[in-house]
């Protein structure tokens, strides 16, 4: 019976290991959570190095500094093994019991170095980030809501990734089980590596939830300027595009140089991540050819575009693009 436990306890490490990848490789495309996962490399390294690092500790003050968080995990956990794998998986759902029971709340507050250190990364980078990518159309009360967005979505990792992880690499540690370990382990690369590779193959790279933001603020907060960018763009794509007839796919998605053409036309206006978030899409219907440049619509928001045919007149007439036009757009973008 004991031995059944364990190898179901052993499965059910492997699922998560399989599976958790994926969506930390989906939040981090969505949300810069650098910080995060800075926290999880280094608290897996001295775990696995956990002797050496505390020689390393006693003879460096650096070192030391470095790696305390790290020994005062080591420490807790050689005198409290770790609770059922589920109890850590489930963690943030647990916000009342790991507060009021002691035991609970002390290993919660070796986290909370984990936590705090990510923050002040965080800070600092979303700094970085406001001054570098919002002025002068957006400003502070634009900001705001995206950097609470960051922060949360960096504490979720620290909680849901960083926890069972560590607390899986104690586990097998004091059972003595390497080669369960290092299979768990490399389960979590190759998990790692197909959700990275699958993100790769996407026709069109995922755009965080920052930049479709501020696209969709910036547009608003400067039309006729957004527009006037737009249309540079169009006028830009449409000067590539005779030359390079294969940039067009079968189902109207314009790419290669016409796309990048575009791309550096919108720069003058929006930021070069802002600016790879717009598509281009061509058709061509009884000799009249025209092209659409394109933010798709998410979340209840409308799509952002501009179509031009080939005497570079714009519009923004829907009626003016054939029937079924959006839907094929998204399709291609696919």
């Amino acid at each position: 019976m004991p031995q059944l436990k364990e190898s179901l306890d052993f499965v059910l490490r492997a699922a998560y290991f399989a599976l958790a990848p994926f969506l930390l490789v989906f939040i981090a495309q969505l949300f810069p959570v650098t910080g995060a996962v800075v926290q999880v490399a280094l608290a897996v390294v001295a775990f696995f190095a956990g002797e050496a690092t505390r020689r390393l500790a006693s003879r460096s003050r650096l070192a030391a500094a470095v790696f305390s968080t790290q020994l005062d995990f080591e420490a807790h956990y050689r005198a409290h093994p770790p609770r059922p794998f589920l109890y850590y998986v489930a963690y943030p759902l647990l916000f009342p019991y790991w507060l009021s029971v002691p035991d609970a709340r002390r290993e919660f507050l070796l986290y909370k170095g984990y936590t705090l250190a990510s923050f002040g990364l965080m800070v600092a980078w979303l700094g970085v980030q406001y001054y570098t990518l919002f002025p002068p159309e957006l400003h502070l009360r634009e900001f705001w809501p995206i950097a609470a967005g960051s922060l949360a979505a960096e504490a979720v990792v620290v909680l849901m990734f960083l926890m069972p992880l560590v607390t899986c690499v104690v586990h097998f540690h004091q059972q003595r089980a390497p080669r369960r370990l290092a299979a768990l382990l490399l389960v979590g690369i190759v998990s790692l590596g197909s959700a990275a590779v699958r993100l790769e193959r996407r026709r069109d790279p995922m755009v965080s939830y920052a930049t479709r933001t501020r696209v969709r603020l910036r547009t608003a907060a400067k039309p006729w300027s957004a527009q006037a960018a737009q249309a540079k763009a169009l006028r830009a794509a449409w000067a590539v595009l005779p030359k390079q007839k294969d940039d067009i796919d079968s189902d109207g998605k314009v790419e290669d140089e016409s796309l990048a053409a575009a791309h550096a036309a919108l720069v003058g206006f929006y930021r070069n991540d802002e600016a790879h978030a717009f598509d281009l899409w061509y058709t061509r219907q009884r000799g009249h050819a025209i092209m659409v440049l394109y933010f798709e619509a998410r979340r209840g928001h409308p799509p952002i575009w501009l179509a031009m045919d080939r005497r570079r007149n714009t519009t923004h007439d829907s009626a003016a693009l054939p029937a079924g036009a959006f839907v094929a757009m998204k399709h291609a973008a696919e």
